[in-house]
């Protein structure tokens, strides 16, 4: 197995296993369930696929980012199985949420510019050529 892909489901792994353990402690008859359709077991069948996806980049950064995603996606998925929806035992403000929903959000925030900056360093050579624009 190659690095990123170590990193990749070292992270997933580690992520998911804090998330379900926290419900497990925390989830009573008043924590909030947050029901989960089929559209969302089919989102988390595209993170895995996507998850792939970085992979071919071979990219250490990026397999660190999305397996902090893909640990919050699997979290979340892998709570259908022990409940009736997903367990929300975390509240702020009003807001009920789990430790995946927030390494799920952190991940896409760093994913983004992780990648943008991997594709820079990669192409630095031609980062000071100009650009043609054609407008037509």
């Amino acid at each position: 197995m190659t690095r990123p892909a170590l990193v990749l489901l070292a992270t997933a792994v580690l992520l998911a296993g804090a998330d379900l353990l926290h419900k497990a402690l925390t989830v009573d008859g008043a924590t909030l369930l947050h029901e989960r359709g089929p559209g969302y077991v089919l989102l988390a069948v595209v993170a895995l696929a996507w998850a792939g996806a970085l992979l071919a980049a071979r990219s250490v950064l990026l397999a660190a980012a999305g397996g902090v995603l893909l640990g919050g996606a699997a979290g979340n998925l892998a709570s259908l199985a022990f409940w009736p929806g997903v367990p929300n035992p975390l509240v702020a403000g009003g807001v009920a949420f789990t430790i995946a929903d927030v390494a799920a959000a952190a991940g896409g925030l760093v994913l983004v510019p992780a990648a943008a900056a991997l594709v820079a360093w990669r192409r630095r050579g031609r980062l000071g050529e100009p650009v043609a624009l054609e407008l037509r």
